[in-house]
């Protein structure tokens, strides 16, 4: 696989799909074939698989009681369609694929969030993909620690805070666990860059975080 891949992670409301998007142009600007992917799945079919996005539907109703293990199952199956189908294929052509959340989301919501072993998180995506998928060559972590920031950003996006998402109506003590998550997860990856969101009193611009993600990537 000679393309480049490229994870734009962190926590909701840190705008990663814009920053795909911003990111995605950039690189296209250099010449270079760019895709742009959404895990679990997105509302955009060029960025998805109608499996996936039918598995994301699933994941994304909070009103389906479940444990989070399910949740694994559902993510990882989502994973590898995902997987399959768009982003192996692009790579192995040469492409550049961004990805909005990979199994970092899943290393960061259900295991430092909901509790799963994070060793048998990794065992199990690696089973559903591969080695490379697990290896990005980028990954950027778009970090909020301000819960009334996080909320007013997701509510200008969807007009209201959805209470029957998963995640997104988790209580403040969980956010500010996957926060921390995504912290020490970069410490611990290689390839990975964090980027504060929310700095000084203020939250930065699209156009600011997406130069600090272009200084990043600059060597493509």
């Amino acid at each position: 696989m000679s393309g480049i891949y490229i994870v734009i992670e962190g926590n909701d409301g840190t705008g990663k799909s814009t920053q795909a998007e911003l990111l995605a142009d950039y690189c296209r600007q250099q010449g270079r074939e760019v895709i742009i992917v959404e895990e679990p799945g997105s509302n955009d079919p060029d960025k998805t698989t109608p499996i996936a996005n039918y598995l994301r539907s699933l994941i994304k109703n909070g009103t389906l009681a479940r444990d989070p293990e399910i949740n694994l199952a559902l993510f990882s199956a989502a994973r590898r369609e995902l997987w399959q189908q768009k982003i192996a294929p692009a790579l192995n052509r040469g492409a550049i694929v961004i990805s909005a959340r990979n199994y970092i989301s899943t290393l960061a919501y259900q295991g430092y969030g909901e509790g799963v072993n994070t060793d048998h998180i990794m065992a199990i995506t690696k089973l559903f993909t591969d080695e490379r998928y697990m290896k990005p060559d980028f990954i950027i972590i778009l970090t909020l620690d301000n819960e009334s920031e996080r909320k007013k950003r997701i509510a200008k996006r969807s007009q209201s805070l959805d209470t029957s998402d998963t995640f997104e109506s988790r209580s403040s003590s969980f956010q500010k666990r996957v926060d921390a998550a995504y912290r020490t997860i970069a410490s611990e990856l290689p390839s990975s860059y964090v980027i504060e969101c929310y700095s000084n009193g203020y939250y930065k611009t699209a156009e600011q975080i997406n130069v600090e993600i272009q200084s990043i990537v600059k060597q493509l």
